[in-house]
């Protein structure tokens, strides 16, 4: 529901801001923030995880884990606010430091909401966690609205980056008040180091994945460019958004929680694989199809650029429907360390691949994804399949059935368009015949398949009728 909620919120700022400030604009903050995002990963450091993982939490545990993050947070928000000047005349662009002063600052309120946010993750306490961020969300996006239309331009993003978080942090230390925690502590530090070193060094080498392309860009073909690619990203993120990122708080801690148990880790994995092949595949090729009328309704008519974009970049996410399961798998093995070795074996790659396009235009970036996103999915499952005993004919198995699912909403979408004259350009009430259309073929599919989706459908149909 927390998920939900946030996607509703996020597609309203996605639509007012996309309506109110310039791709120009876009750039600028995508610049900007790629630049926090790198640095926050230091700051950050794994507290939050090495809390949820632990056999057993204990209060010095806590304190320290507050006291390290503190202070990388302290020298990470220094080390930005020296380096904010530079960085706008490195781009010819004041306004990216100007965004990452704002930003910057949020670095230091992070580590006050780690120990009380950790403690209700590992107690599975969603509700509570819903709230907080459903707050922080509507806040953010009031604040987008209320500056944006003040004309404050790409700054209304960064300002309202800083409510979020302020709200979040107020929130967690509402919702689970541990003062105690801030007591600084460092017993314990080098588990703690240990930890968050693999960790972070993971961290740093996906998020240089996600930020480089940008920062990038950002130097080789200007600002518009980076907005363009920015928003077509944002576009190809919903899927992940509505599937996955449900999904995302839950997984870590419960892998863990089945791990100290005892139990097997095999079938879990099998059974994320198959449901994440059976929808998060089939709304790729759906978003790939459906671009067109799917960008207009969200960004309006001055994004026309961006469909092209959105379908070479869906079709190459296509492949990573094992990702999300990758690092929390490896953490609830005891795996930490492949973490960092899996994302450097993929990573670089892929990081070269895009630079060598950037070049040739901001097609050809959009296209490398067609490469680096079955490079990624293979490696990243060939990790966890050595520590489980799995081989590639149970994983293949397990996909299967979500192939037919695709291959049913797929063929959805194209009847409709067929009988439009073969229009990738629908109408909204064309767009939503075509969603329906898929939607009923994906259902053919799940039973042609004999997918074990069918029977959660049914127990949910059960539950909403109960409901009644």
């Amino acid at each position: 529901m927390e998920r939900y909620a946030g996607i509703v919120i996020g597609i309203g700022m996605t639509m007012a801001a996309a309506r109110m400030l310039t791709p120009a604009d876009f750039g600028v903050f995508a610049v900007g923030m790629s630049v926090i995002m790198l640095i926050d990963v230091l700051r950050d450091f794994g507290a939050g995880n090495y809390l949820v993982q632990l056999e057993a939490l204990e209060r010095s545990a806590v304190r320290s884990a507050f006291t390290v993050s503190c202070i990388l947070s302290g020298s990470c928000a220094a080390a930005l606010a020296l380096a904010a000047i530079p960085l706008g005349h490195f781009y010819g662009e004041p306004g990216v430091g100007h965004v990452v002063l704002v930003l910057s600052a949020g670095l230091m309120l992070n580590p006050f909401s780690t120990p009380a946010t950790a403690v209700l993750r590992r107690q599975m306490a969603f509700g509570r966690l819903a709230m907080i961020n459903i707050a922080s969300g509507l806040g953010q996006l009031g604040t987008i609205v209320l500056l944006a239309s003040l004309d404050l331009g790409y700054m209304a993003m960064a300002w309202a980056g800083l409510v979020a978080v302020l709200l979040r942090t107020l929130g967690a230390n509402m919702a689970r008040p541990m003062f105690w925690a801030f007591r600084p502590s460092l017993a314990g530090w080098r588990d703690i180091l240990t930890f968050g070193a693999w960790s972070t060094a993971t961290g740093i080498v996906n998020v240089i994945h996600d930020t480089l392309p940008q920062l990038i860009i950002g130097r080789v073909l200007g600002m518009v460019t980076v907005g363009l690619l920015g928003r077509a990203q944002v576009v190809c993120q919903l899927p992940d958004k509505l599937i996955s990122s449900a999904l995302h708080p839950v997984v870590l801690p419960a892998l863990a929680d089945h791990a100290r148990r005892g139990g097997s880790l095999k079938e879990p994995y099998l059974l994320g694989l198959s449901y994440m092949a059976a929808v998060h595949v089939p709304a790729m090729v759906c978003l790939a199809l459906l671009a067109e009328p799917i960008v207009l309704i969200l960004l309006g008519p001055q994004w026309g650029e961006v469909p092209t974009l959105v379908r070479l970049m869906a079709i190459g996410l296509v492949w990573l429907f094992p990702a999300f399961l990758t690092y929390p798998m490896l953490v609830a093995l005891g795996r930490i360390r492949d973490t960092l070795v899996s994302s450097l074996i993929s990573i670089p790659p892929s990081i070269l691949l895009i630079a060598a396009a950037a070049p040739h235009g901001i097609t050809a970036v959009a296209a490398a994804s067609l490469v680096t996103g079955p490079l990624q999915a293979f490696v990243a499952v060939s990790f966890v399949r050595r520590h489980i005993c799995l081989g590639w004919a149970e994983i293949l198995r397990a996909a299967a059935p979500g192939a037919v699912a695709t291959l049913g909403a797929a063929a959805g979408i194209v009847a409709v368009m067929s009988l439009v004259g073969f229009r990738t350009a629908l109408s909204f009430g064309e767009m939503l015949v075509a969603i329906l259309a898929a939607g009923l073929g994906w259902l053919a599919g799940l039973w042609l398949g004999d997918h074990q989706l069918i029977g959660e459908l049914r127990r949910l149909w059960l539950q909403v009728r109960q409901w009644k």
